[in-house]
């Protein structure tokens, strides 16, 4: 930046004038008219005048000989101004139509000159397209003719061709205005933001540059030498805030010069229209550099800055370095497209096209190491690269197709296992296969690297292992036979119950919290080879938005085997999480059981203000001590909610697994207090919790429904109505829950 010129009100299109004497001026469609700033002395702008015109946002002007044009959306038709008395006066006139639309021309959002005549666009009479005008008589422009097929934004002018943003459209259009009393139509073409803004054509003609006034969307540049068959050879986003679109863009000597939104303007070498490579950037004061000049004699740019006033920069004219090649297949010799292409010591990627072609460079020469990968192939990386200023480097590669091939056997007899899961992953992606009957497993569609792999399938363990995949050698995975699952795959658990929300499934989980604590769980059990768990919904949000709601929710295991087991032990790692409640009558309850295929039992109950609220909590219970174990065992998690507590409610299950040792150490706790007889018990119970004094007792079936109440007023209550089954007794005092036991009804 050599200077700037704040104002106090906005800018938007921005002129250069030079007099007779080689002064250079800066023409401002400034908020609140046309103002002139003395731009010869870059480093001190001086603002000389501001002629009146309608306030508006949105002010562009042309020049003509020594006559500036300004137009505006904020109606009082065209302002001409006469400079050839600068820099001591000017004088202006309005001027609204002539001929055939005398008196009409109010507003108009864009204007432009070439050689006589006078293009104005966005204009109030018809659809807003292009009106045409001769000058010559410049203080009282004569209307010619008209295009109105659509409204044109902005539009660009060279020889006997238009090039019209269309921005309602979405597409640019190609005029030839040959005969301006009859515009006709050659081309049209629709582009990438759809919302077109305006066009510049490059210095040779052959190609045309278009911008869209929508965020995210790119420059582009397209080949025109066939108007029938326009291509699209290359898109542009700025290099530091790539969402921000360039408003305007402006060509000289084959550079691109573009003010843009998040008040930035850049410099694009285009001498390759089709490799675009921005050398330079300068950000100024507003939200949006709107406009820029760079064709005074001086070659200094001037810029207006919607909130930043009016700048003059120092340009960099230095072509870029470019590195372009092909890349194909090296087994096949057949193109890759979609080739990720990275000089490792800069920002730059791009990618290659369907004919294997990729275009890139830097604005700094010097020795780079330029990376080729794609998901299914070996990664290689060049090094020693070497680019130099408007040099073309061209580098072809072949990559080399990358397969993971590998195994998954018995760990005890080395034996494959047929039609294995198998999952691979590392931080950006996951993918799944199934093993053949010989266990093999073949991943196609991967890039060389570390991945963790892991393999199983119901009736043995997970297996998995970390590895640097690019040798080309198999990898085996040894898994140990056992009844397990971490829930990396899906061995088809159940979901049933009641519950209107919070059911269980099975994920990632994503954590919640309620006040301080941990309501869902933000990870899984930390034992296993998976990010997955069973956990009650999985919604994220805040604790109420997914927890479980007026009901049960039940999660049952598929149907496994413990015939041949000698003295097998239930282990898992359990979460709960319940925000208590003052009256103890209204908790919620987690329940672990099992079913043998005759009766359920119940192995572990979770309510009220446990200890081990908001983590993962190991398990480990000897099944014979509760249950026959048969050949026929399920397991069965379930949670519920009573129904009207309002109390947020979670659960979580992981790591499943049977063993014939216990995995972990229980907090093993029992009340001598409380004695419960005759058990199994027919039609009355008799219950004595002698020192427990409790005000509360109740009898809750396996599914945590509380199926009969009553005080503590009676010793012997009446069980007639239950059906036969195992349940619960829970006792409560004014201090809350104080005990637990169990009874079967016969």
């Amino acid at each position: 930046m050599l200077g700037n010129l704040p104002f106090g009100t906005t800018c938007a299109g921005v002129r250069g004038y030079v007099d007779a004497n080689n002064n250079e001026y800066a023409l401002i469609g400034a908020g609140n008219g046309i103002s002139i700033a003395d731009v010869t002395d870059p480093t001190n702008p001086t603002l000389l005048f501001t002629v009146p015109a309608n306030n508006s946002l949105w002010r562009e002007i042309a020049i003509y000989d020594h006559y500036a044009y300004a137009c505006t959306e904020g109606g009082g038709g065209i302002t001409i101004i006469d400079l050839d008395s600068l820099p001591n006066s000017y004088t202006a006139t309005i001027y609204d139509g002539d001929g055939a639309i005398a008196g009409q021309i109010g507003s108009a959002h864009t204007i432009q000159v070439f050689d006589e005549y006078l293009y104005i666009f966005g204009s109030n009479i018809g659809s807003g397209g292009a009106l045409i005008c001769s000058l010559s008589n410049p203080l009282n422009p004569t209307f010619i003719g008209s295009y109105n097929l659509e409204y044109i934004h902005d539009g660009y002018v060279r020889d006997d061709t238009l090039y019209a943003g269309e921005i309602y459209a979405g597409q640019f259009t190609v005029i030839d205005v040959t005969d301006k009393a009859n515009p006709n139509l050659l081309a049209t073409q629709s582009t990438p933001g759809n919302f077109t803004h305006n066009t510049w054509l490059s210095d040779d003609g052959q190609f045309l540059y278009s911008t869209d006034e929508v965020a995210n969307a790119p420059l582009a540049s397209y080949d025109i030498t066939d108007l029938q068959n326009i291509q699209q050879v290359d898109a542009y986003k700025t290099n530091l805030m790539p969402a921000e679109e360039v408003h305007n863009v402006r060509v000289l000597n084959d550079f691109l010069i573009n003010p843009s939104y998040g008040s930035q303007i850049t410099i694009v070498d285009g001498a390759r229209p089709s490799n675009l490579i921005e050398i330079a950037s300068y950000p100024t004061g507003g939200y949006l550099c709107w406009d820029a000049d760079p064709f005074l004699p001086s070659g200094n740019i001037i810029a207006t800055d919607v909130g930043g006033g009016l700048y003059v920069f120092a340009p960099y004219y230095v072509r870029a370095c470019y590195l372009e090649g092909n890349v194909t297949d090296d087994v096949t010799g057949l193109p890759i497209n979609t080739v990720s292409v990275d000089i490792v010591a800069s920002s730059t990627s791009t990618s290659s096209n369907t004919s294997g072609d990729y275009k890139t460079g830097l604005p700094t020469p010097g020795t780079y190491d330029v990376t080729f990968s794609k998901p299914g192939y070996i990664s290689q990386t060049i090094t020693g690269v070497v680019l130099q200023t408007g040099i073309v480097n061209i580098l072809d590669v072949q990559l080399v197709p990358f397969v993971v091939n590998g195994q998954v056997v018995d760990a005890q007899t080395n034996l494959p296992v047929p039609f294995a899961n198998v999952k691979i992953a590392d931080t950006t992606l996951s993918s799944f296969t199934v093993a053949d009957a010989n266990g093999n497993f073949t991943f196609n569609s991967l890039s060389s690297g570390m991945y963790e792999i892991t393999a199983a399938i119901w009736g043995y363990q997970s297996g998995c292992i970390n590895a640097n995949l690019g040798s080309g050698n198999p990898i085996v995975i040894a898994i140990e036979p056992g009844l397990y699952d971490d829930f990396t795959f899906d061995y088809s658990w159940t979901v049933t119950g009641n519950a209107t929300s919070g059911v269980w499934e099975r994920g990632e989980p994503v954590g919640t919290t309620f006040s301080t604590s941990q309501s869902n769980p933000d990870e899984d059990s930390n034992n296993d080879c998976s990010d997955f768990a069973f956990v009650t919904g999985n919604g994220g949000g805040t604790a109420n938005d997914d927890d479980v709601d007026n009901g049960e929710t039940v999660l049952t295991s598929p149907v496994f085997d413990l015939s041949s087991y000698n003295d097998p032990y239930l282990n898992y790692e359990r979460w709960f999480f319940e925000q208590f409640s003052t009256n103890p009558n209204a908790n919620d309850t987690l329940f672990i059981s099992m079913n043998n295929g005759i009766v359920t039992e119940v192995f572990e109950i979770v309510t009220g203000p446990d200890s081990t609220n908001s983590s993962w909590v190991p398990r480990s219970y000897r099944i014979s001590d509760f249950i026959t174990p048969t050949s026929v065992m399920t397991v069965i998690v379930s949670i519920s909610d009573k129904i009207g507590s309002g109390n947020p409610l979670e659960g979580g299950f992981d790591r499943f697994e049977i063993t014939d040792v216990p995995l972990s150490v229980n907090e093993i706790s029992g009340n001598q207090f409380i004695s419960v007889f005759p058990n199994p018990a027919n039609n009355e119970l008799n219950i004595s919790d002698r020192a427990l004094n409790a005000t509360l007792i109740e009898i809750i079936d396996l599914r945590g429904r509380v199926v009969l109440e009553t005080g503590n007023d009676s010793q012997v209550i009446t069980i007639s109505g239950l059906e036969a089954g195992s349940y619960f007794i829970r006792f409560t005092n004014e201090s809350g829950i104080v005990g637990y036991s169990k009874f079967v009804k016969k």
